[in-house]
């Protein structure tokens, strides 16, 4: 390379220099761009999407999202909503980032409202604003961080059962009116507009399907639990209702998923159940003993920590919390551990993978 210096390389060398590194990236076709930016990782897409405004746009872009979905490079983020005390107004978290995600500036819903995952976002469903329920939907766009309005329901809702087919949202149950046309809506993201579902012909379907609080998909079918743990199931392409079988063993089950062809839930105390959609009759996940907790509690902790403790936390004072399924096909669960001689409240998560073993039992592994 040569060393010379004089004026014909130093008026290049000037002009090179003031290329800003916005400006030499927005150079390259959007495809290339969106190619090299797709490699990077979340955190460092973020730090770059600081750096100029075409950055950010291609940063939060969901061609971006897409393309990193074809080249495989996409990256599993959990996000948690909490209310932490003192402060009653409930916060979004990334669970692997840590960083708090800015609040709505009108209030989300303090209790009662129901989530749901849609083409990059979050949608917040009803719930409770001051002691009353409300139709209010609210969207939390997971690439800009950022909140909008969506259409509200037409009726009231809290802790309804919400679930996505399809590419639309299905709202079922949660409204104070019985007797309601609307106690199941459809929401169509494309048009932004909500559909009234048909009414179950079946009176018993049509006496329970209000007081519905726990729904899964399988194949296209909408599964629903109602409070006495008897089950019916939608099937959004016919518009038809269809009523399942009651659990045989009746009790406390809660947060509903759908891993494969099996549904799993929360039993009592702390247990992890699952059972075939259309038998409903609970069996215990196997291998989920003391043992496996206590080392789980001990690793987790990174302190000495005897077995009795660690079960105490886990079960008796409060138990689990929250129970979801995420891509791998794996169960995570969510609890509150209060931490003893200190007044710390910390939220403990863990991951379960799942193997079916001869016999037909199901196992888990923490």
């Amino acid at each position: 390379m040569s060393n010379y210096t004089g004026p014909l390389h130093s008026k290049r060398q000037k002009k090179d220099s003031s290329l800003s590194p916005s400006s030499s990236l927005s150079m390259l076709p959007n495809d290339v761009a969106l190619n090299c930016l797709s490699r990077l990782s979340r955190l460092d897409s973020a730090a770059l999407s600081l750096t100029s405004k075409s950055h950010r746009s291609l940063v939060v872009s969901p061609e971006l999202f897409r393309t990193r979905e074809l080249m495989g490079c996409t990256e599993e983020y959990c996000y948690i909503c909490l209310s932490t005390p003192p402060n009653p107004i409930p916060c979004w978290f990334i669970l692997r980032r840590g960083g708090p995600i800015p609040s709505h500036p009108y209030h989300q819903p303090l209790e009662a409202s129901s989530f749901v995952e849609l083409d990059l976002g979050i949608y917040i469903i009803g719930g409770i604003i001051n002691g009353s329920p409300t139709s209010d939907v609210l969207l939390l766009d997971c690439l800009s961080h950022t909140w909008r309005r969506v259409p509200s329901m037409r009726v009231a809702r809290t802790s309804a059962a919400v679930k996505v087919v399809e590419g639309k949202i299905y709202v079922f149950g949660g409204c104070q009116e019985v007797d309601s046309p609307n106690r199941a809506e459809v929401f169509d993201p494309k048009t932004q507009t909500w559909d009234t579902l048909p009414l179950p012909e079946d009176p018993e379907i049509r006496k329970n399907t209000s007081m519905i609080d726990n729904s899964v998909v399988i194949e296209g079918k909408v599964y629903a639990v109602d409070e006495e743990d008897q089950s019916f199931f939608y099937l959004p392409r016919e518009g038809i209702w269809r009523r399942g079988n009651r659990d045989s063993k009746r009790g406390n089950r809660m947060d509903w998923c759908a891993i494969g062809k099996l549904l799993y839930c929360f039993g009592t105390r702390g247990k992890i159940m699952w059972c075939e959609p259309d038998e409903l009759d609970g069996k215990e996940v196997k291998g989920l003993d003391v043992v496996q907790w206590c080392v789980f509690a001990l690793k987790a902790n990174n302190c000495a920590m005897d077995e009795t403790l660690a079960w105490k936390l886990h079960m008796t004072e409060n138990g689990l919390s929250r129970l979801s399924s995420n891509s791998r096909g794996n169960i995570v669960v969510f609890w509150k551990v209060h931490i003893p001689r200190t007044e710390r409240l910390e939220l403990w998560s863990a991951e379960i993978s799942l193997e079916r073993r001869e016999g037909g039992d199901i196992w888990g592994t923490i």
